[in-house]
């Protein structure tokens, strides 16, 4: 995980929560605008069935419409709401990602500055030490590195075997049968 890549994804969630964020808006609007649609209907029926009430299956009717939307309309609100709990639960949660990469590449910063202070240390004390063997004279140290020269001549190869003398040409029938076991 890297800090642009976080921070992109952070800066996408912060996008999608403000664009849920401005379409609840808008649908409270709407739902609000209904719901006023809604009651002046409501009211407009009362008061034409406290002029006729002969009129009293139609009300019902229009009274359980007016319930229908009004049911529609909180479950539309409670669906809104719904998404904003979860896109601010996205944002925290990329604020915790963002946050997460921030303290891992904070350490990875400490560490390397600690390497470079160490090997600082190690070159001044190389330094000093090349300093105090000059002045005491003592030859430098070979490279470890590099192929150590050798101090005296290597020992001579092994010498091979020498083959006999004569070869052996006795015969296989002369020669006496070995008994092995079984026989």
């Amino acid at each position: 995980m890297d800090g642009p890549d976080a921070r992109g994804r952070y800066e996408r969630a912060l996008a999608e929560v403000e664009e849920m964020k401005r379409a609840l808006r808008e649908h409270a609007l709407h739902v609000a605008e209904r719901e006023k649609q809604l009651e002046e209907q409501r009211l407009d029926v009362a008061r034409r069935q406290g002029s006729r009430r002969s009129t009293a299956t139609t009300s019902t009717a229009r009274s359980e419409e007016l319930t229908r939307a009004l049911g529609e309309a909180e479950r539309r609100e409670r669906e809104a709401e719904k998404r904003e709990r979860e896109a601010e639960k996205r944002e925290r949660e990329a604020v915790q990602e963002l946050a997460l990469a921030k303290a891992e590449r904070d350490q990875l910063d400490e560490r390397e500055r600690t390497i470079k202070q160490v090997e600082r240390e190690l070159a001044g004390l190389r330094v000093r030490l090349e300093q105090e063997r000059a002045r005491l004279g003592v030859p430098a140290e070979p490279d470890p590195a590099g192929d150590p020269e050798p101090e005296r001549e290597p020992p001579p190869p092994t010498p091979l075997p020498q083959p006999p003398a004569e070869p052996d040409l006795e015969p296989a029938a002369s020669a006496t049968r070995r008994r092995t076991r079984g026989q």
